[in-house]
Parts: C-alpha cells; sequence; structure tokens
C-alpha cells in the first residue's frame, strides 16, 4: 500500500480544503512535512486514522471535536477526510470518511480509468489492506516512543508482536473454540442417564478450567519473579559499585556467599531427589533382604534333605517307560526288575516348571542379597550428602546475616542502608513469588495427573449412548484444534521474537557507540539494552529512544515479510506508509542521522513530520536525497505581527515563512516548497 493524495475538509485546523501529494517513488521514497508546534502535525496523522479506522492517538487532545472551529462558526455542518492510495498491484483506491448533519458515511472506491466503482464491505476491505491492529505501527505518535523498553515493556513489546502477527482474531477463534468445547462437554454430561459418565465429564472440565487458570497464574509469578531479579541486579550493581570500599567489600563478600548458598541448596536438592530415586530403585532389596535370606536357606536346606525333588527330569523317565526302551538302547519290559528300578525313579524326579520356578527364585533371591551391598553404599553416601548439605546452608545462612547487619550498621551511608532496605523488600518478594510458583507448578501437575486418569477412566467406559457418543466425538475434534492453535500461536510467537531482536541488533550494532546489543527477556517481554558481559545497561533518554525507533522499524520490516505469509490461523503482514511525527525526541545528532537514515530503508513510503529542531543538521544530511516531495505547515492567523518575531526555517537554501499574520481566517495551510520534478 501506498498514499497517493489526502485531502482535508474542515477538519479541525484545516479550514476549508486542503491537500497533498505523496512521493510514490521507490528511490526517493520520503514525503517531508515541515510542521512546528502547534500547526497541526498531530492532527495531520489522526486525520488519516480517522479516515481509515475512525480511531485517533491517545495524545490527540479533544477527539470528539473535529469539525474546524470557524467554519463550525461561519454555520458548517460538514467535515471530512479522503485517501487516496495504490495497493501492491497497482490498482488505485480512494477512501472517504465524512461527517454531515445525516450522521456519518464511510465508503471505498475502486478506481479505473478516471470512473469509480463502490467496494462492498468497506471496513472488511481497509482491515485486509493494513489490519487496524497494526495501524498504530505504521501512524504513530514518536513522542513517548521510549515507553517501548523498560518496566512497560509487556504491555507493548508483546502486544506489538502478537498484533504484527494477527493473533488478535486467533485468540478470540482459541476462545470462542474453548467456549464451544465446554458447551459439548455439558451436552455430554446431560445425555448421561446414570449420572456416572456426567460426574467424570464434570470433573475434567473443572480439571481443564483449573490448569487454564493456574498456568495464567504461573505467568504473572514468572514475570513478577523476574522484575524482582532485574531489581535486585540493578541494586547488587550499585553496592558493588559503592564509593565505601567496606560496604564494597563486605557486598561482594556476601554476593559470594549467596552464590555458594544458591549451589548448596541445588545440591540439596538434587541430593533429594537422588534419594527418591534410590528409594525407587532399591525398595523390593531393602525390604526384601531377610526375606532373601530366609528364603535361600530353605531353598538350600530342602534340597539337602530331599524335600525338593531330585535332579531327575520327569518327563525324560515317563518317555522311558512308554516306550520300554532305555536311553542307552536296552530293553525294559514291564515287570522286570530294571523297569521296576526306572519307575521308582518318578518319586525323586522333578517337574521341569518347578525346577524353572525355583530357578528362577533363587536367581531373583541371589540378585536381591548381592544388591543389598551397593544400596547400603548408595544409601550412605546419601546420607551423608543430605547432612553435608543441610549443614552448609545453615552456617552459609548464618554468615549472611551477619554479612547483612554489617551492611545495615555502616556509618554515614544512609545512601547505602537505603538501598539494603530496598534489597530486602525485593528478596523477600522475590522469596514469596517463588514460593507461590512452585505451589502453583504442583498443583498443575497434580491437575494434569487427575486430568489423565479422568479422561483414561472415561474412555474405558463402553456404556455411551448414541447421543454421547456424538457429543464425545465433537470435544475430542475441539480439543485437537484446540492444540493445533495453540500450539500454531505459541511457535509463531518465539519466531518472531528471536526475529524481532535480530533486526534490532542488525540496527544497533551501526548506531550504537558502545558494545551493547538489545536483549529480551522472554519472561517480562522487556527489551532492554546489555553490555558485553550480557548485563543490563540503565539507558539513557536517548539510548531509549533509539532502542524504540529501531523496534519499531524491525516490526514494519517483518510485517513487510510477512505479506505473503499462507496459512488458515495468522493474519498476513502488511505493507504500508510509515507516518511518524516527531520521532526524533530526545536523540544527539549524531543518533538522530542514523535513525533517519535507516528508517526509509526497511519502508517502501515514510512520510515524516518534523519541527526545525527535529529537522535541521544531521537529519538532513541524512536524508536529503531520498526526499521526493515536501510541504511546509504554515500557521495562518489574523492577528497582526506587531512586535513578534518573524519564524521561518530555511529549505534548500529558501527561507519559508511558517507562521502569516494578518490574514483572513485563523488556520493552518499545506504549502508545497522545495523544487520537485
Amino acid at each position: 500500500m501506498k498514499f497517493r493524495k489526502l485531502e482535508l475538509k474542515n477538519f479541525r485546523q484545516f479550514y476549508g480544503e486542503q491537500s497533498i501529494i505523496f512521493s510514490t517513488s521507490k528511490t526517493k521514497n520520503i514525503t517531508l512535512i515541515h510542521a512546528e508546534n502547534g500547526t497541526g502535525k498531530t492532527a495531520f496523522l489522526n486525520a488519516i486514522l480517522w479516515c481509515l479506522y475512525e480511531i485517533t492517538t491517545s495524545n490527540f487532545k479533544d477527539p470528539k471535536t473535529l469539525l474546524n472551529k470557524i467554519a463550525k462558526k461561519e454555520g458548517a455542518k460538514n467535515y471530512s477526510v479522503a485517501i487516496e492510495f495504490e495497493d501492491d498491484k497497482e490498482n488505485v483506491f480512494l477512501v472517504q470518511r465524512a461527517v454531515n448533519v445525516n450522521g456519518q458515511v464511510f465508503r471505498v472506491f475502486e478506481v479505473i480509468n478516471d470512473s469509480y466503482s463502490e467496494v462492498d464491505k468497506p471496513n472488511s476491505f481497509i482491515n485486509s489492506v493494513i489490519p487496524k491492529d497494526m495501524a498504530k505501527y505504521f501512524f504513530f505518535q514518536g513522542e513517548g516512543i521510549g515507553k517501548m523498553s523498560g518496566s512497560k515493556g509487556d504491555s507493548v513489546v508483546k502486544t506489538a508482536v502478537r498484533e504484527i502477527l494477527g493473533f488478535t482474531i486467533a485468540e478470540l477463534a482459541l476462545k470462542d473454540l474453548q467456549d464451544i468445547k465446554r458447551t459439548y462437554q455439558k451436552s455430554f454430561s446431560n445425555a448421561d442417564k446414570s449420572g456416572v459418565l456426567a460426574k467424570l465429564q464434570n470433573d475434567i472440565t473443572s480439571l481443564e478450567i483449573s490448569i487454564e487458570r493456574n498456568k495464567k497464574q504461573l505467568d504473572k509469578f514468572a514475570k513478577s519473579i523476574a522484575l524482582y531479579n532485574e531489581k535486585l541486579e540493578v541494586i547488587e550493581d550499585k553496592l558493588s559499585n559503592s564509593d565505601s570500599a567496606v560496604v564494597k567489600q563486605i557486598h561482594n563478600q556476601r554476593k559470594s556467599t549467596e552464590t555458594q548458598l544458591k549451589r548448596e541448596r541445588e545440591l540439596l536438592v538434587r541430593a533429594q531427589r537422588e534419594k527418591q530415586s534410590l528409594v525407587s530403585e532399591f525398595a523390593t532389596t531393602v525390604f526384601g533382604f531377610e526375606l532373601s535370606n530366609l528364603a535361600l536357606d530353605f531353598i538350600d536346606e530342602a534340597e539337602y534333605k530331599g524335600t525338593v525333588p531330585a535332579p531327575y527330569n520327569q518327563q525324560l523317565v515317563t518317555d522311558i517307560l512308554k516306550a520300554s526302551t532305555c536311553i542307552c538302547g536296552s530293553d525294559i519290559k514291564p515287570g522286570t526288575e530294571a523297569f521296576i528300578r526306572i519307575q521308582d525313579m518318578l518319586k525323586q524326579a522333578s517337574d521341569p516348571m518347578l525346577e524353572n520356578r525355583i530357578r528362577k527364585a533363587r536367581s531373583q533371591l541371589t540378585s536381591i542379597k548381592n544388591d543389598s551391598a551397593k544400596a547400603k553404599s548408595k544409601f550412605l553416601n546419601n546420607i551423608r550428602a543430605l547432612s553435608d548439605s543441610e549443614s552448609e546452608i545453615t552456617r552459609l545462612k548464618n554468615d549472611l546475616d551477619e554479612l547483612n547487619i554489617k551492611i545495615k550498621g555502616a556509618e554515614s551511608l544512609d545512601d547505602i542502608q537505603g538501598l539494603e532496605n530496598e534489597r530486602s523488600r525485593a528478596k523477600n518478594n522475590l522469596i514469596q513469588d517463588e514460593r507461590a510458583s512452585e505451589r502453583t507448578k504442583i498443583s498443575i501437575e497434580n491437575d494434569v495427573k487427575n486430568l489423565t486418569l479422568k479422561k483414561n477412566e472415561l474412555n474405558r467406559l463402553d456404556t455411551f449412548s448414541e447421543e454421547m457418543k456424538k457429543y464425545k466425538v465433537l470435544v475430542e475434534f475441539s480439543e485437537k484444534v484446540e492444540n493445533v492453535l495453540k500450539s500454531t500461536l505459541m511457535a509463531a510467537e518465539k519466531d518472531v521474537e528471536r526475529r524481532i531482536i535480530q533486526k534490532v541488533n542488525k540496527y544497533l550494532q551501526k548506531f550504537v557507540r558502545q558494545d551493547y546489543k538489545a536483549k529480551l527477556n522472554p519472561v517480562t517481554f522487556d527489551i532492554r539494552l546489555v553490555d558485553k558481559n550480557d548485563q543490563i545497561v540503565p539507558e539513557s533518554d536517548g539510548q531509549a529512544l533509539l532502542l524504540s525507533l529501531t523496534f519499531i522499524s524491525s516490526l514494519i520490516e517483518l510485517s513487510r515479510e510477512r505479506k505473503n505469509a499462507q496459512g488458515q490461523i495468522l493474519t498476513p503482514g502488511a505493507i504500508a506508509p510509515f507516518v511518524v511525527d516527531a520521532p526524533f525526541g530526545d536523540l544527539d545528532n549524531k543518533y538522530k542521522g542514523h535513525a533517519a537514515k535507516a528508517i526509509p530503508n526497511s519502508v517502501e513510503q515514510v512520510v515524516f513530520l518534523l519541527s526545525s529542531s527535529h529537522w535541521e543538521g544531521a537529519v538532513e544530511q541524512n536524508i536529503r536525497d531520498k526526499v521526493g516531495i515536501e510541504y511546509n505547515m504554515v500557521l495562518e492567523e489574523t492577528s497582526e505581527a506587531n512586535d513578534k518575531a518573524h519564524d521561518s526555517i530555511k529549505i534548500l537554501d529558501k527561507e519559508y515563512e511558517t507562521v502569516r499574520y494578518g490574514s483572513a481566517v485563523d488556520r493552518t495551510v499545506l504549502e508545497k516548497v522545495g523544487s520537485y520534478v
């Protein structure tokens, strides 16, 4: 999508009819609009948003009062905004939103050879060109952009990634699907006349709801834990770099002790898990040791006394007697002495099955007896490890208590004591949330186990009526679709997060003076600068703004790459103009120049609304050759200049006034400046 023309009629400061032509050149893709503060930059930006989506930016004052005040005094009732644009196939469209005495009218036309064909369902059409969720990243107010990073990261960065991917529709579909599944589950329960299956299904539904609720709670705990850890990291850094050599030494000693304590707690957990594993592995050995000795003694004694049959094979003796032939080939006739002796052997002959069972029993009992020594050794080692870790943890905790007291007792160090109190509060809150998080994890694990058991139990039953079978199939199908949606959204989100950070770092590598890079906290979705040691850097206002600008540029670049994305779940990306009001804020000249140069390279069409303080110097030097058309917003005032200073701006070595006194009406006018072919 590229803007071709915009027309304003009695919209806010723009009295009467005003229009602007945009540059659609591929090489000179910047439309530059000069506008000093108060002339109408924000109104111009919001005219675009209002025309396309009937929305405005959060900082746009009196968004319900759009009719120009002078026009209203003159009795006018109408105001409108029209945008002409072309799509990626160079088809031309005209969007019109107008308000008159009869209300609001919104229409879209396709323009073919100066004839206008109205498009059905205009809102859906505009959303197919640039989804409404993505609009705020293409048309936005630059002031306040620094909030894209920092503690507000979760509410901005994650939302931005999801909206660029078109998560809104997919998540609504997921919620609807879950509601439909609940309806099917309820219908299944209602169809059960016995009540047995209904109870199972109700238990399943309750467990699923509990798991979803606890997962959301677990996410909240994870975010708060990450934030407390980050806060503690900042405090630790301040204490480590304290001007007080005593405090620095004690704190570094404390950090070392805390690291040891953390490692020792991990060893304790490992030893506890090993204990559980040993109990599982050697339970038979431990509890069957005495029994194995008794059983082996019994077998040996029975064999000695002959109560266990001698090693004559019963089947072999029977076969000899039946064949009347010895294995040596001699005849054995019934009634002969040889026959009688062989027949007497059956009294001591062994049953092959019994012999086999005795052999297996002896083998297992011997294995238990032999494993006992190994089990004893492993259990003793585990007991020592548990004891050592518990003792070491107690010692380290006592050492930490003493170090904490020493730091708090430092004289004339109110700032250190304040940091220490803040650290103590953060530490306590962190511990509480970590414990709550672990309890929630256990609850989820138990619910998941119970859910599996309940589902298996339900599937084993075969007393379903035809109606219940129908709803059971629908529930299972809903679950499959739900799982596909969830896995697709999760995989897409992770992929985009990775690609966004890669793009941000590609820009930062060129711009940032220090050896810094951007890092995304996977829990809080907070994008921060980190140094070469992966430590968080407290950003200056300029660095935060630069980080945010590169983030927005990366989002737009990613959206362009996803324009032809295939699939039925996520919304394809969009190619749209980047219209930004006052983007460079607190950036110094070097950063301004870098950012100004980078943005047109990542976007097909750029519209900059800049005051002279943003424009002059590095910005002009870096984008002058990319400007395809240029305008100046002139504030016209009916009052006389009197002693007021003459305000002007120099564009391509020519002076242009920015305020014009003694005019016929108070308004802002758009005037083309410069010389462009």
